[in-house]
């Protein structure tokens, strides 16, 4: 039964590892300009924003997290036969807001079917999460090779062959059992309305900002000091692969540090890194430099999922989670675009990173406040 789950992380997250690097180069391919490309990218964010948190609601007042994920992937099959056959920006644009209502939204709610599973048969979420790094970083790897030979007209076929394996497993894999009864609209208003849940999802929001804006802009910043596309790809594989000893070892974390604690050194591991790319002149070392990324957001990942699943009650659990990736990836996706950008174009790349090693100082100290707080509140309740 759990080999299921974690077959089905690996290759949902396959298919996001064909996504991010390949699609802007396909839309390059069709004779679309930086900025087109820039405008389809960021519709991504915007859309997850809106989305993600009615997804979770509908999954919490249906009481299934498997149903609605195998909704959500067989119509992003669908509407991805439309997307890859259309050359028109102004096509392209209605039919990624359809696509990405529907792509990006069923990872929180495997990270909400992880949560349910480790909780009825023990383990650690790192454990199951590892297996979409995996995912992400091999595919990545291989369809570049791929593509390099068939050309990149073809990504659709892959894209696609990891879609209906990955629905395949959706269909075999079982479902979360129902945590209560449905949620209701009121619950979900009185969970935003929490200044505990407000405080850390703005805070989340800060330090993804960041991660969202090199997400944008590493690709541009090698080219800059002089890497190849290949060297770009190298990029993008490095960093994935860096979180698979992280996950690994995150029963072991948990078991001695609070999520806030481990966010903290995240939000600090993000600052140093983004300053060292400002120190670098060399594509190469900027590689080297990625193998933090495991560190960063391999802690930040785990922590900010396990956390809220923590402060939000079990009837919300995926109204949880939606509302975690819409301020780190919605919100903050479409922060670290457009500031990103201004940024490049005002000032240039070494500047882009200066300001994102900047912006990761307050998180670390707000998540550590939050950490010291939550442990004092401990204390004087284990005391009455």
């Amino acid at each position: 039964m759990y080999w299921k789950i974690k077959l089905l992380v690996f290759l949902y997250f396959s298919t996001i590892g064909i996504l991010l690097p390949f699609l802007p180069l396909l839309l390059q391919s069709r004779g679309l300009d930086a900025g087109q490309i820039g405008i389809l990218l960021a519709i991504g964010p915007f859309v997850s924003m809106l989305v993600q948190s009615p997804w979770g609601y509908l999954s919490d007042r249906l009481q299934t997290v498997r149903k609605v994920i195998i909704l959500q992937i067989s119509v992003t099959f669908l509407l991805s036969l439309v997307l890859f056959q259309l050359h028109s920006f102004y096509w392209l644009i209605p039919v990624m807001f359809l696509f990405y209502a529907f792509a990006w939204p069923p990872i929180p709610l495997l990270d909400c079917l992880v949560l349910a599973t480790i909780r009825e048969a023990g383990g650690s979420f790192g454990s199951y999460r590892l297996w979409g790094s995996l995912g992400f970083a091999l595919t990545a790897l291989a369809a570049g090779t791929t593509l390099a030979a068939v050309g990149i007209e073809r990504v659709n076929y892959i894209y696609q062959g990891l879609l209906l394996l990955a629905l395949l497993l959706a269909f075999l894999a079982h479902d979360a059992p129902p945590a209560g009864r449905p949620a209701t609209p009121a619950q979900l208003g009185a969970l935003v309305g929490r200044r505990e849940v407000l405080a850390f999802l703005l805070f989340i929001a800060l330090i993804s900002t960041t991660n969202k804006a090199n997400d944008a802009f590493l690709g541009i910043y090698i080219h800059e000091l002089g890497g190849t596309e290949a060297e770009v790809g190298w990029a993008w594989t490095v960093g994935p692969l860096s979180e698979v000893p992280v996950f690994a070892l995150s029963g072991l974390l948990f078991a001695r540090f609070n999520e806030l604690a481990l966010l903290a050194l995240a939000a600090a591991i993000y600052s140093l890194r983004w300053f060292l790319f400002t120190t670098t002149g060399d594509s190469y070392a900027v590689i080297l430099i990625q193998l933090l990324h495991g560190l960063s957001f391999g802690l930040f990942y785990m922590s900010a999922v396990s956390y809220i699943s923590k402060i939000v009650p079990p009837e919300l659990r995926a109204s949880g989670q939606g509302l975690l990736s819409t301020f780190a990836g919605g919100v903050a996706g479409i922060a670290g675009s457009l500031l990103g950008g201004f940024v490049m174009d005002e000032m240039g790349s070494r500047y882009l990173y200066y300001s994102c090693s900047l912006l990761a100082l307050p998180a670390i100290v707000a998540f550590a406040a939050l950490a010291v707080k939550r442990r004092h509140g401990s204390a004087i309740s284990r005391a009455n």
